[in-house]
């Protein structure tokens, strides 16, 4: 008589496994892991790539290069047409258009000083933040309120595991590197003078101006175009791609940053001149950013399942005519 066995432990495990490594770049069509999955309607969701430590460097880098190629995209001629006849004619009025923006400013009693507090008591090291309402008004576009953002969406997902706001806190990091660096660039080679030191109608450009000269005396040379819109630009991009399920985001955001942008004229830091090409800038870098962090899952949810534990028992036969069970778990 063949002895019957069964076994008290597994015998054998299959797993199948629905999702995706962190190096893959799209879904199986009937296997999406949910994890990752975040809904945005009916018919829409996104999956969002696990981050890389300081991934965010080396893709601030790819910003960089390829942006100009993303500018001269023949699906993007309009805009920069657009971009190039409102810059020309801003230009044209800069002089009226700041008197007016300062002559409203004192007429409603809004400071055109930036008046600040300095963190660290250091001049070596500072870290500037608002102490009135014109100072406030022109920090939404500077760099400490684009990292406390950043911050935030970090700390959030460290707490959470949230994929999503993990990949904007890296997004715009991403974006700042980028955005910072060819607005420095551009800074450097036209060297607009700021209205605050302005020495004719609407700011003198010199081009390629002197680096010592230019590290010398920094307004005289600064002002196109305005990294402020640029990287205030890129961070309501990123953050309104990523949570479009909250329409209230983008009319914040230019809402904040029409108020940033008058008052850099209200204080004499920027022409209006300066904004157009700072916005396509910080617009086009946030959507290269977010769109490398991402994929967007067009079947409807219906098909998006969320892997769930299976299991089965089959019999085995072993050597030596014994015979078993094998329990088969699938999730």
């Amino acid at each position: 008589m063949k002895r019957l066995i069964f076994f008290t432990g597994v015998v054998g495990l299959t797993f199948s496994v629905f999702g995706q490594t962190k190096d893959s770049l799209k879904y199986q069509s009937d296997s999406i892991d949910i994890r990752y999955l975040y809904k945005i309607n009916d018919t829409l969701s996104y999956r969002y790539y696990p981050t890389r430590r300081f991934g965010f460097v080396s893709n601030a880098f790819k910003d960089f290069y390829l942006l100009p190629t993303e500018l001269v995209k023949k699906e993007n001629f309009k805009g920069l047409g657009i971009i190039a006849a409102s810059t020309a004619i801003l230009i044209y009025y800069d002089q009226e258009l700041v008197d007016a923006a300062q002559r409203f400013g004192r007429y409603i009693n809004l400071s055109g000083e930036n008046n600040v507090y300095n963190l660290t008591g250091t001049k070596d090291l500072r870290i500037n933040v608002p102490t009135d309402l014109s100072s406030g008004l022109y920090y939404i576009g500077d760099g400490i309120t684009e990292i406390g953002v950043c911050a935030g969406f970090y700390i959030y997902s460290s707490f959470t595991d949230d994929k999503r706001a993990a990949q904007t806190a890296a997004q715009l990091a991403e974006g700042m590197l980028a955005v910072g660096a060819w607005i420095q660039i551009l800074k450097h080679l036209t060297g607009h003078e700021s209205p605050q030191c302005a020495t004719v109608s609407g700011g003198r450009w010199r081009f390629f101006p002197n680096p010592v000269d230019y590290q010398n005396n920094v307004p005289k040379y600064d002002a196109y175009p305005s990294g402020h819109l640029a990287t205030a630009m890129m961070t309501a991009t990123v953050v309104s791609m990523n949570y479009p399920e909250y329409k209230f985001i983008k009319p914040l955001c230019y809402t904040l940053m029409g108020l940033c942008g008058y008052q850099m004229m209200n204080n004499g830091v920027h022409w209006a001149g300066d904004y157009p090409l700072g916005i396509a800038i910080g617009y086009a870098v946030g959507r290269m950013a977010v769109n490398r962090g991402r994929e967007e899952v067009k079947q409807p949810l219906t098909s998006i399942r969320e892997p769930k534990a299976s299991f089965q028992l089959h019999p085995v036969y072993m050597p030596e005519g014994a015979t078993g069970l094998a329990l088969q778990v699938k999730f």
